[in-house]
């Protein structure tokens, strides 16, 4: 357990004083994903918002739905940007992060010495600044429709934070399964979609089932998501119990994702 410790600690270390070069690698990583394209990084602001307006339409304008009161707000479009845009972070880092070894199989068994535990954390930086780029088109969302700035917008770093630390924990468990077994992102991508569609993004918590609350209070996106309505809609400050067990489930899975991937890493170079 001492040993365990230590190694992390010596990791997240080397990580620190490798930041500038793997910000500079996430860029690239972000820039390569549009390369060709005529509009570039454009895309990751048109993404959410055809999104958006697509989930609008169905349920905000045919279907009627609407905010809860709680959340201080009567714009579907705001309730449903600050559903969509961590639960995009979140997927996309995942999806990404799971593919890494693979896309870089070279790299993996030609550069000696390279430390491929990074490749998922580089992807999943990349869609953390494609993130960034979504907030800032939700902050000024939010001056246009509400003519309010998002003050309480601070509250929301502990809850991407440890999604972070959740979608690594989980990057490292799937890229490393999915050397193996590379049938894995097929089940991930339909896993993914229920997932989805269980997180209450679209649709207010409020018409949950009562004997489902538990259960959806056991998912960290729900958290995550209503923490981001909460500072960003509502004006209020974190659950501290909610905030607890999403930092808990966020840095176990962090843990066993880094034990999980050292063990299978040996043979990475053999089966690419």
């Amino acid at each position: 357990m001492k040993q365990s410790v230590l190694i992390s600690v010596d990791f997240v270390r080397k990580l620190f004083r490798s930041r500038q070069m793997l910000w500079a690698m996430a860029l690239r990583d972000l820039k390569a994903k549009y390369v060709g394209s005529v509009f570039g990084l454009t895309w990751a602001v048109v993404h959410p918002l055809v999104q958006v307006l697509v989930y609008g339409l169905v349920f905000g304008v045919i279907f009627k739905s609407r905010p809860d009161a709680s959340y201080g707000t009567d714009s579907y479009i705001l309730f449903l940007l600050t559903g969509i845009l961590p639960w995009q972070f979140f997927q996309q880092g995942v999806t990404s992060a799971m593919g890494s070894i693979n896309a870089n199989s070279n790299l993996v068994k030609k550069a000696v010495g390279f430390p491929s535990e990074l490749l998922p954390i580089i992807s999943i930086m990349s869609s953390f600044i494609n993130h960034l780029i979504g907030m800032g088109l939700l902050f000024v969302a939010l001056v246009a429709i509400e003519w309010r700035l998002p003050l309480y917008a601070p509250f929301i770093i502990p809850y991407l934070f440890f999604i972070s630390l959740f979608a690594v924990g989980l990057g490292w468990i799937l890229s490393s399964v999915s050397v193996y077994l590379r049938d894995l992102k097929q089940v991930i991508d339909m896993l993914m979609l229920a997932w989805f569609f269980l997180t209450p993004i679209f649709y207010p918590p409020s018409i949950v089932p009562p004997g489902m609350m538990a259960f959806l209070k056991l998912n960290p996106l729900f958290l995550v998501v209503e923490g981001f309505r909460e500072s960003l809609l509502s004006g209020r400050l974190p659950d501290p119990q909610a905030i607890a067990y999403l930092a808990f489930v966020s840095i176990m899975t962090f843990g066993i994702g880094g034990l999980f991937f050292r063990r299978l890493k040996p043979g990475f170079a053999e089966v690419l």
